[in-house]
């Protein structure tokens, strides 16, 4: 299995870095920039929005010039380094987070298609599993380093991402010959692009499967974007940043959760791994929502980190049965912009509800009642094709 996931997992660790380089040092980019939690959800939404946008079309990019030329591509180093011209001008560092955005949404496909041409069939599942942890465990390892490099620790919050970019790039030249001659799809013409765009695009399962990963990635997400505050919220006597090491570990669950939830397929069908964690994590939401206790709030995050990685290698071998391999990467890309979308939504949403009202609790509750309804329109569609 190593020399199925090596490289997969280490882009994806850096993907996930990239991705939560900023929420640990929150209150350092508020102070830095003079904003407030409005602003702050603009600047992490940078990332998140053009990282959901590049989704679709990486993917065709992947598919049809070769998944090793795409990842040279996505390569952005100077989108890590060009804060430093202005560091404390919030539109130059937003501008380059969109940047990082494109480089990382890029990469984490680039990941998912060397997981699928290296993996055995019946190892996907289990194998993308681990890839989903790896990024998982980027997400949380911010949180065990960048609180404690002291009160300059924002400018690490660049250089060490720009690092991984260059350690990755280094590495890539160990894969192999297969991956890194890998030209795509042989015919690129517009009409294929568009005819390719459209399959994906039409499919209700795909939308199904894109919304069901949105609040499952979505929640581990703005759990490392937000639970600081909103367990320092709830314990007034606290700041976010006391509550950073409590969300490190709160991620390192999710990663638990993504890397053996496929295990679970021992026992379960893909669809109602799916379908079980939606439904739970709606309810879950609303609890964080209407508790006041911070232990209380820690425990409900720990178990919505669970939920929201163990049913990552279920959609993704989901949405790897709905449509023919060589549209692998335009819907794993569609399906991701669908889900990222409902992510960046998400961390907008928190972040100005609680500049206007002083709480999260609203926003939470909200995103509960949401994912309920979402799980009513989808449960069917991913039991059809759990039959498929």
């Amino acid at each position: 299995m190593f020399s199925i996931i090596w490289f997969p997992a280490i882009i994806s660790i850096s993907a996930g870095y990239f991705f939560m380089s900023v929420a640990p040092l929150s209150t350092q980019f508020m102070s830095l920039f003079g904003i407030g939690y409005a602003g702050l959800s603009l600047f992490l939404s940078g990332l998140l929005w053009s990282h959901s946008l590049v989704q679709l079309p990486a993917g065709l990019i992947l598919d049809k010039i070769g998944v090793y030329r795409g990842f040279l591509i996505a390569i952005a180093i100077a989108a890590n380094c060009l804060p430093f011209l202005a560091p404390d001008n919030p539109m130059l560092a937003t501008a380059l987070r969109f940047m990082a955005g494109l480089s990382s949404g890029t990469l984490f496909l680039a990941g998912v298609k060397v997981t699928g041409m290296l993996a055995p069939p019946e190892k996907v599942a289990q194998a993308q599993g681990i890839q989903g942890a790896a990024f998982c465990l980027g997400t949380m390892l911010p949180f065990v380093t960048l609180p404690y490099l002291g009160e300059q620790a924002w400018r690490f919050s660049y250089l060490i991402p720009a690092a991984l970019a260059v350690t990755v790039t280094a590495l890539s030249l160990f894969l192999p010959a297969r991956i890194r001659k890998n030209s795509g799809a042989s015919s690129g013409s517009l009409g294929n692009l568009l005819h390719a765009l459209g399959t994906v695009s039409t499919s209700v399962p795909i939308w199904a499967l894109g919304m069901f990963h949105g609040l499952s990635y979505g929640t581990l997400n703005n759990l490392g974007q937000w639970l600081p505050s909103i367990l320092a919220d709830m314990d007034e006597t606290s700041t976010a940043m006391t509550w950073s090491l409590a969300t490190g570990f709160v991620l390192l669950a999710g990663t638990l959760g993504r890397a053996y939830g496929s295990m679970l397929l021992r026992w379960f069908s893909r669809s109602w791994i799916t379908n079980t964690a939606v439904l739970a994590i709606g309810i879950l939401y609303i609890a964080l929502g209407l508790t006041g206790h911070p232990g209380i709030g820690l425990a409900v995050g720990m178990s919505l980190a669970i939920l929201g990685g163990s049913n990552y290698g279920s959609i993704f071998s989901l949405t790897g049965s709905v449509m023919p391999p060589v549209y692998l990467a335009t819907a794993a890309g569609f399906m991701n912009m669908i889900a990222n979308i409902a992510n960046v939504m998400l961390t907008l949403v928190l972040g100005t509800v609680r500049e206007y009202t002083g709480s999260f609790s609203m926003a939470l509750c909200a995103t509960g009642i949401f994912a309920l309804l979402v799980w009513l329109a989808g449960k069917r569609i991913l039991n059809g094709l759990q039959r498929q």
